[in-house]
C-alpha cells in the first residue's frame, strides 16, 4: 500500500493512477490530519459485493451450515446437475 500527499498526487497522478490500476494496491493520499483512498473500480465492486453478501445474514447462516456440514462429512455426489 502506497501513502502520499495531496501536493505529490497533483504532481504525479498520471503515474499513481496507472499505478494503482496496475498493481491493484490502494493508495492513501494524505492532507493534513484527512486522507482519502484510491483503489481500482473493479476492487471497489468487489469490496461492495462481500458487503452486500455479508449483510445477507440468510446467506452467511446458509454458508456457515454448509461448511458445518462439509467438515462433518454430510456431504451429497452430483453426477448430473440438470437432475437437482
Amino acid at each position: 500500500m502506497q501513502v502520499t500527499t495531496i501536493s505529490a498526487f497533483r504532481a504525479g497522478i498520471k503515474q499513481f493512477y496507472d499505478n494503482v490500476l496496475l498493481t491493484e494496491e490502494p493508495l492513501i493520499i494524505t492532507k493534513g490530519d484527512n486522507g482519502a483512498v484510491l483503489i481500482p473500480l473493479k476492487v471497489y465492486n468487489a469490496m461492495q459485493r462481500r458487503l452486500e453478501f455479508l449483510n445477507n445474514t440468510g446467506a452467511v447462516r446458509d454458508l456457515t451450515e454448509a461448511i458445518n456440514q462439509m467438515r462433518a462429512g454430510q456431504l451429497i455426489e452430483v453426477t448430473d446437475i440438470d437432475a437437482l
